[in-house]
This record gives C-alpha cells, structure tokens and sequence, in this order.
C-alpha cells in the first residue's frame, strides 16, 4: 500500500510560528517609537522647505508677492496656506499630526524679485509626546534670500 505524502503545513507548526512572529512583533514596537517621531520631525521640515521653495519661485513666476499664512500663528502644524491674494491659493498644507511648530512669526512673504519681505523667519519643530533618551528636534531657518538652513537643537 502506498502512502500519500502531504504537502504544506499543520495547524500546531503554522501557530507555533504565528506565536514567535507575535513575541518579535512585541519587542521591536517600542524600539519604533523614537524612529517615527524623528521621522515626523524630518518630515515637517522637509515640507517647511519646500513651501518656501514653492513660494519663491511662484513669486518670481508671477512676478507679485507669495504670501505663506499659518491656519494658526502659534502653532504651524495646524496647516499653512501658501497663496498669491486671498483668492489666489497656490498650495494648502493638511494638518500635521505629533509635532509642534513654533514660528518667529505667523506668516512671511516672497515679492516678486525672490526676496523676503521681511528679514527672514525661524521654525522650532519637536515632537509632541517624546520617545527615547534624546527626541530629535529641528530649527529651521529661512534667510531673507530664501535659503532655508536645518539645525539639531536640543528639545526643552
């Protein structure tokens, strides 16, 4: 008599693995927390550079002043509007979640030459709830030609 050999896998082997999987799951989620964070703050600086490199260049484009207004004036991860007049809205930046960003100011300019209105701006960006030893957190600075400049700074 022959015998038929199964192929694939029994119920007890594929729990067996499905319970390791789980264990290193439950290890590695706390690790990530202090990666995503500093993933967040990346992020929002990244986004806050290319708004100012967006409306820089709009401003030049269309040869009249970019305004960039923050949703609101204390806290630029509520959103900002990057826009020509009221209008006029080139770009709406969404809401971004667990960072804070502290402005110098509630909004700046671009004329039409490429040059800030004003002498520049500064952005603090941190994390809302901090992971790990030492939370990354960013200074952006917006010079008054549009050169936008990323700095480590220790989280208060």
């Amino acid at each position: 008599m022959r015998r038929s050999r199964s192929r694939g896998f029994t119920l007890v082997e594929m729990l067996v693995t499905l319970a390791i999987f789980a264990v290193l799951l439950m290890i590695a989620i706390p690790s990530m927390r202090p990666f995503l964070q500093s993933q967040s703050v990346k992020n929002a600086s990244m986004d806050i550079s290319s708004t100012v490199a967006l409306a820089r260049s709009e401003a030049i484009k269309r040869n009249a002043t970019v305004d960039v207004t923050a949703n609101n004036a204390a806290d630029w991860s509520q959103g900002w509007v990057v826009s020509q007049t009221a209008a006029n809205i080139i770009r709406k930046q969404p809401t971004l979640a667990n960072i804070v960003i502290t402005p110098s100011s509630g909004s700046f300019s671009f004329s039409g030459n490429g040059r800030m209105t004003s002498t520049g701006a500064t952005f603090t960006i941190k994390p809302v709830n901090k992971a790990g030893s030492q939370p990354l957190c960013l200074t952006v600075t917006v010079g008054a030609t549009g050169r936008v400049e990323s700095t480590k700074v220790t989280c208060p």
